[in-house]
């Protein structure tokens, strides 16, 4: 399960280099990339991991950290369908149900949003690759959790988990990034209090 949810993290918030071996993420949040991302790196290679500063074309700056693993690479690559070089998306093959948790998990970690909808508590995704949520969904109703798609501008999508009962069950599971993981928990203190959120 771990593996997956670095491969989610890389197929969502990364890219793997199409002409070399470097497996790569980008991410605004140092507290993520130290806590989360570089232990679950460390897990699968004994290689050296760096961390630079990249402009993020806003006029700020992402953190950009890279290994050169060859065999690592590969692993994410063939076993979850993340193509080399610039990607939309990522043709998912069949997941036991361990391993796409862990995917969808690290999926959200790395690109997913925790924001509020008249008060109540939503996780989305937004992708381009409306197959790719769709997937999402099919494996979230296999584990009770309810989601809806929505076609958003620029040709994106939104994969969003939108009721209370559901955003519950889902924070039951570990999510893989500090900040979102405290939102999260701050935004259903209500509900775990036994009080409304609608």
């Amino acid at each position: 399960m771990k593996f997956s949810t670095l491969a989610g993290i890389v197929g969502s918030d990364g890219h793997l280099s199409k002409n070399e071996s470097a497996v790569v993420v980008v991410n605004k949040d140092m507290e993520f990339l130290k806590k989360e991302v570089i232990p679950l790196m460390k897990s699968f290679t004994k290689n050296r991991i760096t961390i630079s500063k990249c402009s993020s074309g806003y006029g700020d700056y992402k953190y950009l950290l890279r290994v050169w693993d060859k065999n690592l690479q590969k692993k994410i690559s063939e076993g979850y369908g993340i193509p080399r070089g610039k990607k939309l998306g990522a043709n998912v093959p069949k997941l036991s149900k361990n391993k796409m948790l862990g995917f969808l998990l690290g999926w959200i970690a790395g690109d997913g949003s925790i924001t509020v909808d008249r008060e109540r508590p939503k996780i989305e995704i937004w992708s381009k690759d409306e197959k790719l949520l769709k997937k999402f969904r099919k494996f979230l109703a296999e584990i009770n959790i309810g989601s809806s798609i929505f076609s958003a501008s620029n040709k994106r999508f939104i994969l969003r988990i939108g009721k209370i009962d559901d955003v519950l069950k889902f924070s039951r599971f570990y999510l893989p990034h500090p900040a979102k993981r405290r939102k999260l928990k701050s935004l259903l203190a209500p509900a775990d209090a036994g009080f409304s959120t609608s």
